[in-house]
């Protein structure tokens, strides 16, 4: 398998792919070349994986963190300011408020921050 060119992140959102966190693929270096391996570097960026790959990035747990489901919980607690955004709105987007039930709940027992596409997005943009 060849390495394919990594996202244009720069081009699209400005933001340099070195501060891209996310899952990793393991490369091999064989025969002159970098392949590809069908593994993980640190496991899936999911869940518990989110705070470990920001801190195995940076040596530090974030400051700020925004998420949308469930599988943001562990970032969003791992950071100083913590934001849950809730796609409520199926009429600007679809509304995808399944596999987000745990991360609103731990956020309003934890007094988190909770942003409404509905209600809140207007007042933000």
């Amino acid at each position: 398998m060849h390495v394919r060119p990594p996202r244009r992140t720069p081009a699209t959102w400005g933001i340099p792919k070195e501060n891209v966190i996310g899952s990793a693929a393991a490369y091999t270096y064989i025969d002159g070349r970098i392949v590809r391996s069908r593994e993980l570097l640190g496991g899936l960026d999911l869940g518990p994986g989110k705070p470990e790959h920001i801190f195995a990035h940076t040596g530090r747990l974030p400051a700020f963190a925004g998420g949308n489901a469930d599988v943001d919980i562990e970032m969003l607690r791992s950071a100083a300011f913590a934001l849950l955004v809730r796609h409520d709105d199926d009429r600007r987007e679809y509304a995808y408020t399944k596999g987000a039930e745990a991360s609103l709940a731990t956020a309003r027992q934890l007094g988190g921050t909770v942003v409404s596409m509905k209600s809140d997005w207007a007042t933000l943009f």
